[in-house]
């Protein structure tokens, strides 16, 4: 039996030597194959290097050659006449690209040509490698590398003439006080000022781009400054790369943009006449690009008795203008022929769009976009005159002209025209631009720009134009064509009271049944962004009270409101219907009131009209509200994140929504859910801001989003900070969903002096703070500056670095209203669809028409809608209670983290609930602050109670996470329990959803009770038993021996 139990154990150890054998095996080959993987990566590594190694030590040596003077060498010139365009896409038709070499010395004698084109002629070659210049005079010069040479193109006659046209005939002698010089620019020009070729010179693959910066002679870096050719744009989109539109434009500067209706003025792009832009432009010489003309008189006529200029100027005007006559530019002769007839200027429409033009190297009719057409030119005007005056004095009454009139200077046209009195500007009217016009007035002190075309003020100044006193004075117009397109220009050189509007507010069909509580927002932009400056009356104008822009019907269905200007389109809305009448809040009232105060509505409505009585300045606007016998009511969901942006991910494939009807009006109350709250902003002006609210606006950079409960609301404080800390800028205005919302604390004001509601003298305020409690709904708020921009970290004004903000939640949301009011009844009309099924598909919306509007006593319903629940988001409701109209849902994501133990068999089965051990688990939530790089660990018991898990909603407080920053999470069990393996499953620090902690059942250990298990009482049982066997068949055997 001994020798049986010896043996056993011998067999026993055997099987377990080989057992660790096998362990140290494997863990040998996993040794082995780590270090083999790093030598492979070390080794795959080194191959880089050496080719690295191997590619830098090409480069030294290619640097070596190209700085080792060079001589014995053949090089090759690409002379390119297309300037990139290739010969099919010339702007010079008939011109060629060729590649010719120097000889062994690098010598080379460059043609006079490159092909052929009667209109223009090679006035020299620019090496666009260099940046030097070569005259083809016949004479050889020297290269020392590969390169580029660009052909300048130059008109070849400047001598325009007559060709039998009828002439004007009232052009007196304005030499003694009028000079006009004349330029004319080419592509080369942008080679020098911004546009820069990036890559493939060697190869000529030259792509051009606006590099935006420019050294000029003074050594001083400038803003790119191009010329911009329509015609390469349309020859080489999408893949803009030419001198004459390389890549990138900047915006604005370079090229024309539609905002703004194309009326968008860049401004500042010169601050002086020494600036160097204005030297390179308009310097009296020639040079690569640029060809200086020389003079050009008889341009201006004289309108005697008021008969050629109409009422707008009248007797005694110096004028042209383009709209009233072409004109041709004779550089023999140092002048202008001025045609009784418009030059006409032809799109591509087969002739259907024929506008005036002035084209002074053009003659006779231009075809547009042609790419033939000398679009870029300039012309500088110097006008010496006397003021009697100094401006503005005299109550705004004296400089008049010896007939009585204010003294001017007027201009109209496209594209960069800039005005100097004294050698200080007065008028800024850069960048490429529809036509835009601009009005010194020398008598009242103002300065007017305006779109020519609807006569629509767009800005107004007098900053610099009041410091002119009385004597002698030099008026200097700078002006360029730069675009190719349309090309305009008038010169003219020798307002209103305020109105008040009054609403009548009625039934439509009873006129006599005057209508209260309708509420009236009043704004100064299409866009309903911002409010226009009225008051209630002329008193509380004078008083300077604070203005205001929304107003709300009495008993009586009037409204009266004082503050309307001259030469402004007023959009009217109204924001609030009476009581049992359908929202019109989608419809806007446009009224425009002209420089003389006669106002018009600009839309046909039967429910609106005008009654305009100028000699007592009071507009009468009747608005009519009609109760419609059929409804309709359109939904729309929108799905934000937490913090307020819209959700751009995945979202639920499809909501069910029902609508209900009730004749109970919405009370208005929160829900309890989250809404989301969304900050946007814009400014007056453009670059650096404006402090006038005439001039257009720009949108901001600067957004925030969050969210609130609803019935909840917000409190924020706004700092508006100027360039270097200084407080240049101001809060022109805040809105909320359209409405003003006045701060309830104001800490400081600007020390800009600002042109807002028709009057200087106006300093904003600058730091403030803004409630709005309660807020129900989704709610956008938008934030109106006025002054100057602060650059002061990028060198780029921007919103974003001239205001701060910091928002906070407020108020006592827990009072919630149903979404539902108790007596709402679900639609089931015959052909009504109810619920719908929202989705990507239908575009999340929905629209119910012919709905009834009111029951059979005429007593109106109201429609709500609400969905069906849906995990992870809440849902809120924007206008919810509609008697028509839409209705917005909002869903908000709720974003969850959550803890939940899994308890595994031996064999990797789900314990079942009555298996699961009863022991109270430690474990902690490790909370990670990405933003402040800090860890916090918040403790959690998991037992049977609360099903083993513990989730939290991330505004939780116990979670208490920081607006604005991010989070990630862990979890650590703390807990050891004996006889179970812990593992986790999705716990690699996340952003949210479940963290699981698996605990798997040991196969030797007894899964509650905490023993050794049954496995090896089961082996010595064997055992004991196998030994007895043994001990019983060595006894029989003995017997039998004996």
């Amino acid at each position: 039996m001994i020798k049986m139990i010896e043996k056993l154990k011998s067999k026993k150890r055997t099987a377990y030597r080989k057992t660790v054998a096998g362990i140290v095996l494997c863990c040998m080959l996993i040794s082995l194959i780590i270090p083999l993987s790093s030598v492979l990566a070390d080794t795959d590594d080194d191959a880089q290097k050496s080719t690295e190694l191997e590619s830098n030590q090409n480069l030294k040596e290619d640097d070596l050659k190209n700085a080792a003077p060079v001589r014995a060498k053949k090089y090759k010139v690409y002379l390119d006449g297309t300037l990139g365009l290739g010969p099919s896409k010339s702007l010079v038709q008939g011109a060629n690209d060729q590649i010719l070499y120097t000889d062994y010395s690098g010598k080379i004698t460059l043609p006079a040509y490159s092909g052929y084109n009667s209109k223009y002629m090679v006035k020299g070659w620019y090496n666009i490698k260099t940046g030097d210049y070569y005259i083809p005079n016949g004479k050889r010069i020297t290269l020392e590398e590969d390169t580029v040479l660009y052909a300048d193109w130059v008109q070849a006659d400047y001598n325009l003439k007559p060709k039998g046209e009828a002439l004007v005939s009232n052009q007196p002698d304005t030499s003694s006080f009028v000079r006009t010089d004349m330029y004319d620019y080419n592509e080369i020009f942008n080679a020098k000022h911004g546009a820069k070729a990036l890559t493939g010179i060697d190869y000529h693959g030259e792509i051009w781009e606006d590099y935006k910066k420019w050294k000029g002679s003074d050594g001083r870096e400038y803003e790119s400054f191009l010329f911009t050719n329509w015609y390469n744009y349309s020859k080489t989109r999408p893949d803009l790369k030419t001198l004459g539109f390389p890549k990138k434009l900047t915006n604005n500067r370079n090229r024309y943009t539609n905002d703004l209706g194309g009326y968008t003025i860049t401004k500042d792009i010169v601050d002086g006449h020494n600036h160097q832009i204005i030297k390179d432009l308009f310097d009296k010489s020639s040079v690569p690009g640029r060809e200086y003309l020389g003079r050009g008189d008889k341009l201006f006529q004289y309108d005697e008795d008021g008969s050629l200029t109409g009422s707008g100027f009248g007797k005694g005007y110096y004028f042209y203008d383009s709209d009233k006559n072409g004109a041709d530019y004779n550089k023999a002769e140092q002048r202008f022929y001025v045609y009784k007839n418009q030059q006409i200027i032809q799109n591509q429409d087969n002739g259907q769009d024929r506008t005036p033009g002035f084209m002074p190297f053009e003659h006779g009719t231009v075809n547009e976009l042609t790419g033939q057409t000398n679009y870029w030119f300039g012309m500088k005007t110097d006008v010496d005159f006397f003021l009697p005056d100094d401006v503005g004095s005299h109550g705004g009454k004296g400089n008049k002209s010896a007939a009585g009139k204010d003294m001017r200077f007027f201009f109209s046209g496209d594209d960069d025209v800039w005005i100097f009195v004294d050698d200080v500007k007065v008028l800024d009217l850069g960048g490429i631009h529809r036509r835009v016009s601009g009005d010194i007035n020398f008598s009242t002190g103002e300065i007017r720009y305006e779109n020519p075309e609807t006569h629509t003020l767009m800005n107004t100044d007098t900053t610099t134009l009041k410091k002119i006193k009385s004597g002698n004075h030099k008026l200097t117009i700078y002006y360029l064509e730069r675009g190719s397109s349309k090309s305009n220009c008038s010169i003219y050189f020798n307002l209103a009271p305020r109105y008040s509007l009054e609403f009548d507010k009625f039934d439509a069909v009873n006129h006599n049944q005057k209508l209260k509580d309708a509420e009236f927002s009043i704004y100064a932009d299409e866009n309903c962004t911002i409010p226009a400056k009225l008051w209630d009356n002329e008193k509380d104008c004078k008083n300077n009270e604070p203005s205001k822009n929304v107003f709300k019907t009495g008993t009586d269905g009037k409204i009266s409101c004082y503050g309307l200007t001259a030469n402004r389109t007023y959009y009217i809305k109204e924001t609030k219907s009476p009581s049992s009448y359908p929202s019109v809040a989608g419809k806007i009232i446009r009224l425009k009131l002209d420089s003389t105060g006669n106002a018009k509505l600009l839309d046909n409505d039967e429910l609106v009209s005008l009654t305009s009585d100028g000699g007592n300045q009071k507009l009468q606007l009747h608005v009519m509200n009609k109760k419609p016998e059929k409804t309709s009511v359109e939904i729309l969901k929108k799905w934000y994140n937490e913090d307020g942006s819209e959700i751009e991910g995945a979202v639920p494939k499809s909501v069910k929504v029902a609508l209900y009807r009730s004749k109970t009006p919405n009370a208005g109350g929160g829900t309890g859910s989250r809404v989301p709250v969304n900050f946007t902003t814009q400014y007056f002006g453009s670059g650096n801001g404006s402090n006038t609210d005439t001039s257009p606006l720009s949108p901001g950079d600067y957004k925030f989003s969050t969210t609130v409960t609803s019935g909840g609301g917000i409190e924020f404080e706004l700092d508006a900070k100027g360039n270097a800390g200084s407080k240049n800028i101001g809060i022109y205005s805040v809105t909320a969903n359209g409405k003003t919302i006045s701060p309830v604390d104001v800490y400081d004001w600007s020390t800009q002096d600002c042109y807002i509601g028709g009057r200087w003298g106006v300093y904003p305020y600058r730091k403030a703070k803004y409630k709005i409690d309660p807020i129900v709904d989704g709610t956008d708020i938008k934030i109106t500056l006025i002054g100057y921009l602060n650059y002061d970290h990028t060198g780029t004004p921007t919103v974003s670095q001239s205001l701060s903000m910091s928002v906070k939640e407020i108020g006592n949301p827990q009072n919630s209203t149903e979404t539902l009011p108790s007596d709402a009844v679900k639609v089931t009309d015959a052909g009504v669809e109810n619920p719908v099924v929202l989705n990507k598909d239908n575009q999340w919306y929905k629209k119910w028409d012919n709905l009834p509007a009111k029951d059979e006593n005429g007593k109106p319903y109201y429609y709500y809608v609400k969905e069906e629940p849906m995990d992870g988001y809440s849902t809120s409701y924007t206008g919810n209670g509609v008697l028509n109209g839409v209705i917005k849902i909002n869903n908000v994501r709720i974003r969850d983290i959550g803890i939940r133990k899994k308890w595994l068999n031996v064999n990797g089965t789900e314990m079942k609930g009555d298996e699961r051990p009863d022991i109270p688990i430690d474990a902690v939530l490790i909370q990670i602050d990405l933003t402040d790089n800090k860890t916090k660990e918040i403790p959690v018991l998991l037992n049977k109670a609360n099903n083993w898990s513990k989730t939290w909603r991330r505004d939780n407080p116990e979670l208490a996470e920081k607006k604005g920053h991010k989070y990630k999470y862990k979890v650590r069990e703390v807990s050891q329990i004996e006889g179970y393996d812990t593992t986790y499953h999705n716990n690699g620090a996340i952003e949210e959803g479940i963290i699981e902690i698996v605990n798997q059942q040991q196969l030797y250990k007894l899964p509650s009770a905490g023993g050794i298990g049954t496995y090896l009482f089961s082996f010595i049982g064997a055992m004991l038993i196998t030994i007895a066997a043994l001990k019983y068949i060595a006894s029989r055997k003995s017997q039998e021996s004996n």
